[in-house]
């Protein structure tokens, strides 16, 4: 099959490792079909729009463009208007379905994309008002484990010199409280084991984020890992909460979530729930790092006392998680489980999320046309001699940028106020 994978991921050498395996999953475990994966951050070719393509994938690193200034969304939704009117078989993969959920609802309807792979596994008529009428939607995942994730040596927990790891990021308050604890959880922690023999590694902030082989080590030196629910229980249908909050944090840079709670979406925290297990989650589990978790659902995989140690997000019960952490009866059974859970779970596989998509590629394309343009090794040729080098200028520019960001993430209260200003437009 020809199959066209729409997607913003930037350099692959450079990009967080769970998404370029996210995006190159198909080719990866189904190397047979014929793919042409296009980065959208340049113009698609209009001889490639003429192409009949079997199916077109819209990835979750595109889809998040409707969180960009409308300007930039609406120029990027009229390049790609030859999906609306490609016969292809569609299939869209996205992620946080909170944020701009109409938006994203009315995107699906209007492209008539055939399935929607959500990782909420409920509340789609909420969500999706219109596709879930029209429309298939099917559960996937935030990320998944291949061969490699198995295969990385796991450090003996004894010889571990870490005893709780923590790495996260200030979430914007338009995620609800659900987004606040993965701060608040962090900071409440590192206060109570400041007067405690234990070594911890909690860092909030971005610019101590770490990718790859860096964050897998971190969680294979770590002992117990840290962490919350992934998700929001705040829903914006359009972004105005999002803009209402970068437009106050711009001019409260000082702000805590209360007040901006109080400010700009006053009532509508806790009207819903949407979580999901998060990649991190699955990583420390195969790390063999014992887990001390916010109580959540965790798609139904994870359950407390069997799986992870929970805690308050206050750390208002941390006297009964040190009792836990120093009873090895508890521990190492739960370590052993979790990541049974994990490595256990069919759907939690690259490879096998990959084969539901392509049988269901395989099968919405029965009935359908076969077209006339099926000359898919010309069409190969030409675009990898035509967008190659475009591809390249456009990886250096955004290793500059990224260099960049990276030098104003140095100072965490200037770079909140730079994306400020960039999302109030």
């Amino acid at each position: 099959m020809n199959i066209l994978v729409l997607h913003k991921l930037g350099n692959p050498a450079t990009a967080p490792h769970f998404l370029v395996r996210h995006v190159f999953s198909l080719r990866n475990n189904f190397p047979e079909h014929n793919y042409i994966y296009h980065d959208c951050h340049l113009a698609v070719p209009a001889w490639l729009k003429d192409f009949e393509f079997d199916a077109i994938i819209l990835d979750v690193t595109l889809l998040c463009i409707r969180w960009a200034p409308e300007e930039l969304f609406r120029k990027t939704l009229l390049d790609l208007n030859f999906v609306r009117q490609s016969s292809a078989f569609k299939i869209a993969m996205p992620q946080d379905e909170y944020d701009c959920n109409a938006i994203l609802d009315q995107w699906m309807v209007d492209w008539s994309v055939d399935i929607v792979y959500s990782v909420l596994s409920e509340n789609h008529d909420v969500l999706y008002p219109k596709y879930h009428k029209s429309g298939k939607i099917r559960l996937a995942f935030t990320g998944y484990l291949d061969e490699s994730s198995l295969a990385i040596p796991r450090p003996p927990f004894e010889s571990r010199e870490i005893d709780i790891g923590y790495r996260a990021r200030k979430l914007p308050a338009f995620f609800g409280k659900i987004g606040n604890q993965k701060e608040q959880v962090g900071i409440a922690v590192m206060q109570r084991v400041t007067s405690l023999p234990l070594h911890a590694d909690i860092k909030i902030g971005v610019e101590h984020s770490l990718h790859g082989m860096h964050w897998l080590e971190f969680l294979g030196r770590s002992k117990f890992t840290l962490g919350s629910n992934s998700g929001s229980s705040l829903m914006d249908p359009f972004g105005k909460i999002r803009r209402k909050v970068y437009d106050f944090v711009w001019r409260n840079p000082k702000a805590q979530f209360e007040e901006i709670e109080t400010a700009c979406f006053p009532g509508e925290d806790g009207k819903h729930e949407f979580t999901a297990i998060s990649p991190r989650i699955l990583e420390a589990a195969v790390m063999d790092s014992c887990q001390i978790l916010v109580s959540g659902h965790y798609s139904g995989i994870f359950k407390p006392w069997e799986h992870y140690i929970p805690i308050a997000a206050d750390a208002s019960d941390f006297d009964d998680v040190c009792r836990a952490m120093s009873d090895m009866s508890l521990v190492r059974p739960m370590i052993a489980r979790a990541r049974e859970a994990i490595v256990s779970h069919p759907h939690l596989r690259y490879a096998n999320q990959s084969a539901a998509v392509i049988e269901a590629i395989s099968d919405g394309t029965k009935s359908r046309p076969t077209g006339l343009h099926r000359d898919f090794s010309a069409v190969s040729a030409r675009y990898l001699s035509e967008v190659s080098t475009k591809q390249r200028w456009l990886y250096l520019r955004q290793g500059l940028r990224s260099s960049a960001i990276a030098q104003v993430d140095r100072h965490p209260r200037l770079g909140s106020l730079l994306r400020s200003l960039y999302h109030r437009r």
